[in-house]
């Protein structure tokens, strides 16, 4: 696992679990308030070293797989003031609710050749979020990003099921359908008390709307 420690002298500490294919580029663009942030990302391995005791408080923020990464790494992380979940959930490899295996075999045969069409398909919304999601693509390579998949894969039967407190679904994913994940995250079973909020015209990469840390801990 690769972090990336973003400093504002803060005492508090939003550590947030990125999805797949990611890099710390992507999310330059972020505004951080007055918090420090705490970036992961490039899951092909499960070592988080990171010394969360300077820290009075923390908040976490997760997307997509660093939903369900988060149950791997449960034992590693500290104890949060509050839990997001963004589009994604933490059974992200459950028949119904996660990934189907069509996904899956998109995510394995993405090239260079075809990998624009894909964000637009399924990461963004409309062609003004294209264009500002090229703008802060990230420079993981293909191969990097398929032996993370592999790994995350691999842990599909091992994660814990993390509780969070708040779950931001947008309405036009095409990465996780939108109906299941409402039914995972009101179903009692799942999730014991997590309130749910949805995006509208949102696709699957939400944080060019969403694009303030500070302000989403406070949704």
């Amino acid at each position: 696992m690769q972090t990336k420690l973003i400093e504002n002298n803060s005492d508090t500490l939003i550590t947030f679990l990125s999805g797949w294919g990611c890099d710390d580029n992507q999310f330059k663009f972020m505004k951080t308030g007055n918090y420090d942030i705490l970036l992961c990302y490039d899951y092909s391995d499960f070592e988080l070293k990171f010394d969360f005791s300077a820290y009075k408080k923390h908040y976490l923020i997760t997307f997509s797989a660093g939903v369900f990464v988060a149950g791997i790494i449960k034992d590693k992380l500290p104890t949060f003031e509050k839990r997001i979940a963004v589009n994604g959930n933490p059974l992200s490899y459950d028949e119904y609710f996660g990934l189907k295996k069509e996904i899956v075999d998109v995510f394995m045969g993405i090239t260079k050749e075809n990998a624009l069409d894909f964000r637009r398909k399924y990461l963004v919304f409309d062609d003004k979020e294209y264009k500002l999601f090229n703008a802060n693509q990230s420079y993981r390579t293909i191969e990097s990003c398929t032996k993370e998949l592999a790994s995350l894969v691999a842990q599909a039967q091992n994660a814990k099921i993390m509780q969070y407190d708040v779950a931001i679904l947008s309405d036009n994913d095409k990465i996780f359908n939108p109906q299941h994940q409402v039914e995972y995250w009101t179903n009692k079973e799942y999730q014991h008390n997590c309130k749910v909020i949805k995006l509208e015209n949102s696709a699957h990469f939400p944080f060019l709307k969403l694009d303030d840390y500070s302000k989403i801990i406070e949704l």
